[in-house]
């Protein structure tokens, strides 16, 4: 058997996702203060609870073009409801919708969560800060 002398050789491949990254940031509720609310428009049986809406995890604001600004927002650790769009306001007497691509880690929001339909519709109204989801790395969605 003959034997061939090959000169090593090294390659290197660039990485390409093959997947699109957002930015998210995330929201905890906080939920003294959401159920003090409803409690003052006679909504209490509209609860808030930290296991829920009250952990950051459960509530995103999502940059899907990875521009610096949010296109939406979601909460994803319902209690059995499923996910839930999010509306945000500009303050908390919830009476003018806010802008989502005007919300910046750091900022307070107001925004509301809605499930069911007709007379068994219930609206949940929330508040809280907003944060990165991973400090130093707001990428890591």
């Amino acid at each position: 058997m003959k034997k061939t002398y090959e000169t090593p050789v090294a390659y290197a491949e660039e990485f390409m996702p093959n997947e699109y990254v957002a930015v998210c940031w995330g929201v905890a509720c906080s939920t003294n203060k959401a159920n003090r609310y409803e409690a003052s428009i006679h909504n209490s049986a509209q609860d808030h609870r930290g296991e829920y809406c009250g952990t950051t995890g459960h509530q995103w604001l999502t940059d899907v073009d990875n521009d610096g600004t949010p296109e939406r927002m979601s909460e994803i650790g319902t209690d059995g409801l499923g996910t839930l769009a999010c509306t945000i306001y500009t303050d908390g007497t919830y009476g003018q919708k806010g802008n989502i691509s005007e919300v910046e880690v750091g900022d307070y929001i107001y925004w509301t969560t809605s499930a069911g339909s007709g007379r068994d519709r219930r609206t949940w109204h929330h508040q809280g800060w907003v944060t990165e989801t991973t400090p130093g790395h707001p990428n890591r969605s």
